[in-house]
C-alpha cells in the first residue's frame, strides 16, 4: 500500500477512534466534548492533508477526478469548514456527529481504490479552482445535513424528556435551526461562485457535471428560499437539510461515471 493510502487509513482509524471514545463516554454517562475529541479530529485532519498532498504528487494535479479522491476531498473540506466556521456558529459537530460521516466516506474511498489518472496536458488553474470550490460547497451542504441530524435528535430528546448527557452538549435548538440556514446559504454561495467560474471557462451546457451542479444549485436555492420566507417549520427545515444532501451525494457517483 502506498504511503499516501497508509496516511488515509491512519486518518480513518483516527476518526473511528473518535467515534468509539465518544460512544464509550456517552455510555458511561460522562460525555464531554473536550480536548481529547479535538486532538483526535485535528490529528485526522493533518493526516488527511498529508494524503491529499502526496496523492496530488502521484497524479500530477489536484486529486479531484475520481470518486474516491472526491470523497476524501469532501471529507477534508467538511473538517476544514468546521474548524473555520463551526466555532462561529457554536456547533459541537465533532466526534459523535462528524467523525462517523468522515469515516464512512474514507472507507468507501479506500475500498474503491486509487487508480492513476490519464495523461493530461497543461493544468488550467481556473478549472481546478472551479472543482475545488464546488466540492467545498458540497461540504457545507454536508455540514448542514449533520446539523439537521443534531436538531432532530435534540427535538426527540425534548419530546421524550430525556434530558442529560449528550443533550447538555448540544447547542440551543434555535441556534441549530439558524446554523442550518447559514450553512445552506454558505454552500449555495460557494456553488454559485463555482458555476460562475464555469461561464468563464465556457463549459458546454451538455457537460454532465455542469448539469448536475445546476440541479443541486436549484434544489438548494429552493430550500434556501423556503427557509428565508419561513414557509417551513424548523423541524421541516432540518429534514430538508438532511434529505437534500442525498442528491449531491448521489450526483458525485453519477458524474464520475458519466
Amino acid at each position: 500500500m502506498p504511503l499516501s493510502q497508509q496516511l488515509l487509513l491512519a486518518a480513518t482509524l483516527t476518526f473511528v477512534g473518535a467515534v468509539v471514545q465518544a460512544l464509550q463516554a456517552l455510555k458511561s454517562g460522562a460525555w464531554k466534548q473536550g480536548r481529547a475529541q479535538l486532538m483526535l479530529m485535528a490529528g485526522g485532519f493533518v493526516l488527511q492533508t498529508a494524503f491529499i498532498y502526496l496523492r496530488g504528487q502521484e497524479v500530477g494535479q489536484c486529486p479531484m477526478k475520481s470518486l474516491p479522491d472526491i470523497l476524501v476531498f469532501i471529507a477534508w473540506s467538511i473538517l476544514l469548514l468546521y474548524f473555520l466556521v463551526g466555532p462561529a456558529f457554536r456547533l459541537s459537530l465533532l466526534g459523535v456527529f462528524t467523525a462517523p460521516l468522515l469515516s464512512l466516506m474514507q472507507i468507501m474511498a479506500l475500498v474503491g481504490g486509487f487508480a492513476p489518472y490519464a495523461p493530461k496536458g497543461k493544468i488550467n488553474a481556473l478549472v481546478e479552482l472551479h472543482a475545488a470550490v464546488a466540492l467545498i460547497a458540497y461540504a457545507a451542504f454536508a455540514l448542514a445535513c449533520i446539523t439537521g441530524v443534531m436538531y432532530l435528535i435534540q427535538e426527540r430528546l425534548l419530546k421524550k424528556h430525556q434530558i442529560g448527557g449528550l443533550f447538555y452538549q448540544l447547542p440551543p435548538i434555535q441556534g441549530l435551526s439558524n446554523a442550518i440556514q447559514r450553512l445552506v446559504r454558505l454552500g449555495l454561495l460557494l456553488l454559485s461562485i463555482a458555476l460562475g467560474i464555469s461561464f468563464a471557462l465556457q463549459t458546454s451546457v451538455s457537460n454532465p457535471k455542469l448539469i448536475f451542479s445546476w440541479v443541486v444549485w436549484a434544489l438548494y436555492a429552493v430550500i434556501s428560499i423556503l427557509m428565508w420566507r419561513h414557509f417551513t417549520s424548523p423541524r421541516k427545515t432540518a429534514w430538508l437539510a438532511v434529505i437534500g444532501f442525498i442528491l449531491p451525494f448521489i450526483s458525485l457517483w453519477i458524474v464520475t461515471h458519466a
